[in-house]
């Protein structure tokens, strides 16, 4: 299966009387896009913004996240979800690069985030990066913003992966500045070890919360198998489950630092030959029965290695070591890669499950990091969300650090707040000054 991703870099984006692309400059039509984002109304008093890296603004209660992209065929970037069923991995998609689509609500929930442009929370996070286009809204149903601590964010979500699409067709015609080439074909050896991706997602609570397979919740889903090229070419699409902080959004998928890695050493020190999706159903056989598949899955694929990706704490954790110990049983050398909850102090076991038959493992850091956080100039979204709304990482009072928002704006927050902080899809913010 080949891919082929044509890039477009993005120097600005403005607003204008067309959507177009030129010289690196993207203008958009402002009454066109929100028509496309919001297509049957289920959003109201929908406004367009664009942020800049190293502009004095924060932005949250942030939904999702999703890399601007086209199909010079015609096709829906998202299968399943924007357009109709087809399969993704094969073919060319044109992405734009050094900008996201960014969809921020009224209320936040569990999964929910913030993103700091500038200052020390920017620095923990790929996303400050970015150039932001993206909208702020309010559900028109009230039911859509209850109090529940998870919120599905439906019409959020479905606007963000709109809005990209539509922005995505601003190069239609053109030909692209560079391309990325994934192709399966490429030459391998026999004497290489045949290695695996095993990417957890979030799988484990009900309908509209989880992650998106071709557009379909991945409630209880059986672990499956997927080609790497699927999962860069729109087959997965964020959740609104886990922590803003942890958990994969759109754009990480399309661009996940470990897979494009893996592609890299293929032919050269490995054979990159699948990705398994694990799961995490919160019943305890649920849980050994998808440690179990992807073990069988791996031994019918011949996979001599893999590398296993933790992508929450909680009982997540336990499919992340029962999956390794399953794997080692089968004879498959396994390379844990996750994230820490250490606690604020550090004084805590970091993960709520341990195994000496887990003994090679990549640590991207704690995810239990106060953080205190000037005011900002502009914000984008609703501040207020602080000390009102269950975020992970924020609190209305707390004994030690008092309340999360300060009448100046100001914030003390814990870094689960933080998009993309935990640098679980494979990027790399942070680096270990002591050991």
């Amino acid at each position: 299966m080949k891919l082929e991703i044509g890039n477009f870099h993005v120097k600005d984006i403005v607003f204008g009387r067309e959507t177009t692309f030129k010289e690196g400059i993207l203008t958009v039509n402002e009454k066109e896009a929100i028509e496309a984002l919001n297509p049957e109304g289920n959003l109201k008093e929908v406004e367009l913004q664009i942020v800049h890296p190293g502009e004095n603004a924060r932005i949250l209660p942030i939904k999702d996240i999703v890399e601007a992209r086209m199909r010079p065929d015609g096709r829906a970037v998202f299968p399943g979800y924007t357009g109709g069923m087809e399969r993704s991995g094969s073919g060319q998609i044109y992405a734009l690069k050094g900008m996201a689509v960014t969809a921020v609500g009224e209320y936040a929930g569990c999964g929910d985030a913030m993103l700091d442009m500038d200052g020390e929370a920017a620095g923990l996070t790929h996303f400050s990066k970015l150039i932001h286009p993206g909208f702020t809204a309010k559900n028109v149903d009230p039911s859509e913003d209850n109090d529940a601590t998870f919120k599905k964010n439906l019409h959020y979500r479905l606007g963000a992966h709109l809005l990209a699409e539509y922005i995505g067709r601003a190069v239609t015609g053109q030909m692209p500045e560079e391309w990325e080439v994934y192709d399966d074909a490429a030459t391998t050896s026999s004497e290489l070890p045949r290695t695996a991706l095993v990417l957890q997602v979030s799988a484990a609570m009900g309908e509209g919360l989880v992650t998106r397979l071709y557009g379909q919740d991945a409630v209880q889903l059986v672990p499956p198998m997927l080609h790497a090229n699927e999962i860069l070419d729109g087959a997965l699409c964020g959740d609104t489950l886990f922590f803003g902080s942890m958990k994969l959004y759109t754009y990480d998928y399309q661009n996940l630092p470990l897979i494009k890695e893996l592609y890299a050493e293929h032919g050269k020190s490995l054979n990159f030959a699948a990705v398994f999706l694990d799961v995490n159903p919160p019943v305890a056989d649920l849980k050994t029965r998808a440690s179990e598949r992807i073990a069988v899955m791996a031994e019918m694929m011949n996979i001599d290695a893999a590398i296993v990706v933790n992508t929450a704490n909680g009982h997540s954790e336990i499919d992340f070591f029962t999956t390794i110990i399953k794997l080692e049983e089968e004879g498959i050398k396994c390379v844990g890669h996750c994230m820490e909850s250490p606690g604020h102090g550090g004084g805590m076991q970091s993960k709520i499950m341990l195994d000496e038959r887990v003994d090679a493992v990549i640590s991207t850091g704690a995810d239990h990091v106060i953080l205190n956080l000037p005011a900002k100039e502009r914000i984008v979204g609703h501040l207020g969300t602080i000390g009102r709304d269950p975020y992970p990482g924020a609190w209305a009072y707390d004994p030690e650090y008092g309340p999360s928002l300060h009448e100046d704006g100001s914030l003390v927050i814990d870094s689960l707040m933080i998009a993309g902080h935990d640098g679980n899809a494979g990027w790399s913010n942070k680096v270990c000054m002591s050991y």
